[in-house]
């Protein structure tokens, strides 16, 4: 008799496949027994070292030999001297051009473990097992790298596409409910911008039911993979995942700054989709109702930051480098309606202020929409 078949479900993402399904990590296994390597890291941080390395290694034996690597874990590390260290690591244990490098962790260690791979000896080849939700529905998939550097959010990476990202639920068991809002943050984004009934899906969602977040989890993965596949290297359609990122990067960069508490990057994204839904509705782009829709389903999923307007100006100036920003302007990404968004629109800083100043109101009102 033939060996059972795998139960996946395998996403094109163009320049590698998103893995998900109960056997997602059985298939790594047969990935990487198959793949030439001349050795194994994995890369990971205090948390998904202690809680999820023991059940990868349990799924995936080709691993129990790799030597492990171990970061601290949230935004911090994503510093060009953590990304030294691991260099020197790597080059410590003599690891060649055909390393492969296995990144456990959520969207900070897919990031950085994702540039170390591609810039280290002109690039080896790495492999994805993201273990927060915000990996599993976004940060993994698309080959999208980088650090950050002077307080700007990835302001040096590069493309480098893994091996494969390879999804498994049950990591979210070891999550609280911020860490699972930080990821439906962005599976909200793939709705407003391209799946009205992923959006709806997704206001009904009982975030303790893993059973019924795995449909949720799968279609996200699906809607950026399917629009990574299209546009690679973000010329023109990929943008659209960029809706709320804008003001949200520089908010989160603020936010480090600040004495108040520091924002997840799901957290500062809901805001600035809040701010870039009201500048969707105020350039005509956007109808008002649908607006507020939106706004009052974010008000009630997220806590409000605090600030004063006096602060926007150093917000404005945290987003100057964004990297979607062309000849000084900003460009944003518009909603054109709950399911569809307009890319590149130029936006001056006054629009940007008059945002923040309309959430700051908001919040002030008690988040009367």
């Amino acid at each position: 008799m033939g060996a059972t078949p795998l139960q996946v479900n395998e996403i094109d993402a163009g320049g590698h496949p998103v893995v998900l399904g109960d056997d997602a990590l059985k298939q790594l296994d047969h990935t990487l027994s198959r793949a030439g390597h001349t050795s194994l890291f994995v890369l990971g941080d205090e948390n998904t070292l202690r809680h999820c390395l023991p059940e990868l290694l349990a799924h995936v034996p080709a691993l129990r030999q790799a030597r492990t690597i171990s970061v601290q874990s949230g935004e911090r590390a994503k510093d060009i001297a953590v990304c030294s260290d691991i260099w020197g690591h790597l080059t410590k244990e003599a690891a060649d051009r055909d390393a492969i490098l296995v990144c456990l962790g959520g969207g900070v260690i897919s990031d950085l473990g994702g540039f170390v791979a591609g810039t280290y000896k002109r690039g080896i080849r790495w492999v994805v097992v993201p273990t927060s939700l915000i990996g599993m529905v976004d940060a993994a998939i698309g080959g999208k790298t980088g650090v950050d550097l002077g307080g700007v959010k990835n302001l040096v990476g590069v493309f480098h596409d893994p091996i494969g990202v390879y999804v498994h639920i049950p990591f979210l068991r070891s999550l609280g409910k911020r860490d699972l809002l930080n990821g439906l943050a962005e599976m909200i984004k793939h709705g407003l911008v391209r799946d009205a009934a992923h959006w709806k899906a997704i206001c009904k969602a009982p975030l303790h039911d893993l059973k019924a977040l795995n449909e949720l989890v799968q279609r996200s993965a699906a809607i950026k993979a399917e629009v990574v596949k299209l546009d690679p290297r973000e010329k023109d359609l990929r943008k659209v995942l960029n809706f709320g990122h804008t003001i949200g990067h520089g908010l989160e960069a603020h936010s480090w700054e600040s004495p108040q508490r520091m924002l997840l990057h799901g957290e500062a994204v809901a805001i600035g989709m809040i701010c870039e839904a009201w500048l969707s509705f105020r350039e005509g782009f956007l109808e008002r109702d649908l607006y507020e829709l939106i706004a009052k389903q974010l008000m009630g999923l997220y806590k409000p930051y605090q600030y004063h307007s006096a602060e926007h100006h150093r917000m404005v100036e945290l987003m100057r480098n964004d990297k979607k920003n062309k000849g000084g302007e900003f460009r944003f990404t518009m909603l054109t309606g709950i399911g569809s968004a307009k890319v590149d629109v130029p936006i001056s800083a006054l629009q940007v202020q008059a945002a923040l100043e309309h959430y700051r109101l908001l919040i002030r009102n008690g988040a009367q929409v």
